[in-house]
């Protein structure tokens, strides 16, 4: 592991990562691992480059595409060797070799930063389905978490420089789980490994629940979905925020009927601000 550079190529020779002092794991299936904490340093905002070395045949991977405007994946020739030492992208650019925009295997990466900030989740839907025509995210197209970070990043107000996480997955629904190759688990079914796993989380930002409206699911569920996950993250000591659901129009799903559940839904979400503030008059 080391930062990136450009493309396939390192800012320097790439850190051994281990796992138990071991450089090689099996990873049971459906299963995680955790590896040793890896000596590296990395300027926030910048990219990791990792590289794995898969050996035996390999049949299938699971993919997330679009995960961000800048995570690529590059892939060597088959048999052509372990190249996750190189300092170069040699191996990545010959005949055989693939790239496109996706990850695989490496879920997250947990950063010690010196002053310790807590933790921000951005849990959203995408506001996309990638595997339907004509609703494929541009590799470019402004993500949220990206744009939360880099503002913090750069505030002259003294607003601290929280930790981003992005926890959304494309698709997504609030309390329906999807099978293979759609939207994957619900948030309320992924709420423990995707959310309250985070180290230091303090805010989750909910911007999700245009995909189940979209999809149909009336926003009475959709209203009854984040509620309960309201009181789970309140539950946890942890602080909510939600934010409206975008207009959707120009998609040919998002009908009258759509746009209406949007509004309704909307509705619930700026009900639940504090209105038990005092009211001040003057006269």
């Amino acid at each position: 592991m080391a930062s990136q550079s450009q493309g396939a190529v390192p800012t320097s020779t790439p850190a051994d990562v281990t796992f138990g002092g071991s450089k090689s794991v099996v990873i049971p299936e459906g299963g995680e691992l955790y590896s040793d904490p890896i000596p590296i340093r990395i300027n926030a905002g910048s990219a990791l480059l990792t590289s794995v070395h898969l050996v035996n045949q390999v049949t299938y991977l699971v993919m997330h595409p679009w995960a961000a405007p800048d995570t690529l994946g590059y892939v060597s020739a088959v048999g052509s060797g372990d190249h996750t030492a190189d300092a170069t992208d040699t191996a990545f650019t010959g005949t055989g070799t693939t790239w496109g925009r996706f990850t695989d295997i490496l879920t997250d990466v947990d950063v010690v930063a010196a002053d310790n900030p807590p933790s921000v989740s951005i849990l959203g839907d995408g506001l996309v389905n990638t595997r339907t025509t004509g609703t494929t995210a541009g590799y470019n197209t402004p993500r949220f978490s990206n744009d939360l970070s880099a503002r913090l990043r750069t505030n002259t107000d003294g607003t601290p420089v929280y930790g981003i996480v992005a926890s959304g997955i494309e698709n997504n629904y609030l309390g329906t789980d999807q099978g293979a190759g759609a939207g994957g688990r619900s948030v309320l079914t992924r709420l423990d490994r995707d959310v309250l796993s985070i180290p230091g989380l303090r805010t989750v930002v909910v911007t999700q629940g245009l995909e189940d409206i979209v999809a149909g699911h009336d926003d009475v569920d959709i209203d009854s979905a984040l509620g309960l996950l309201r009181k789970q993250l309140k539950g946890w000591g942890i602080k909510v925020i939600f934010t409206t659901l975008t207009p959707c129009n120009g998609y040919s799903a998002c009908t009258a009927t759509v746009d209406q559940n949007r509004i309704d839904t909307n509705t619930w979400i700026t009900d639940q601000l504090d209105l038990t503030a005092p009211t001040v008059s003057s006269t």
